[in-house]
Formats: C-alpha cells, structure tokens, sequence
C-alpha cells in the first residue's frame, strides 16, 4: 500500500470520527436542553398549582396552615381583615 494511500484512509477515519463526535454532542447538547425546559416547566406548574391551592383553601375568609419543615405559619385573606374592622 502507497503512503498517500495510508495517508487518505488515516484522514478519512479521523474525518469520520471527528463528525461523529461533533453530531453525537450536538444531540447530547439539545436534549440537555430539553431535559432544562421539561423541569422548569414541572416547577413553574408547581408555582402555579400551589398559588391556586392558597387561593381556594383561603376563600371565605378561612385560616389556612402552611408547613415547611419545622416551620409553620397560618395565612389569610388581608382583605377579610378590612372587612372585619369596617
């Protein structure tokens, strides 16, 4: 086998296993990616789902307890309080 010959197949191969490292960490990159907008989505939902929840369980000036850990705290409607005072 001619040098040129060894030459074009080393380079070949390198070509080949350059692109397909380029493709293989484009594809690992997108679905990172996806992977970031799945959880944000999950925890914007959470956001929402437990300010929905603060809502209801305070509606007609009921008290509701909040936990989290050791902590607790009871919440209300400031505005049955300024019904209340009138």
């Amino acid at each position: 086998m001619s040098r040129q010959k060894i030459i074009t197949i080393a380079l070949a191969v390198l070509l080949i296993a350059a692109i397909g490292y380029i493709a293989f960490d484009k594809w690992q990159n997108a679905r990172q990616k996806e992977i970031v907008s799945t959880y944000q989505q999950g925890y914007g939902q959470g956001l929402t789902d437990a300010v929905t929840a603060l809502f209801q369980q305070t509606e007609n000036c009921k008290a509701t307890t909040l936990t989290l850990g050791n902590l607790t705290r009871q919440i209300f409607d400031v505005a049955c309080l300024q019904q209340a005072q009138k």
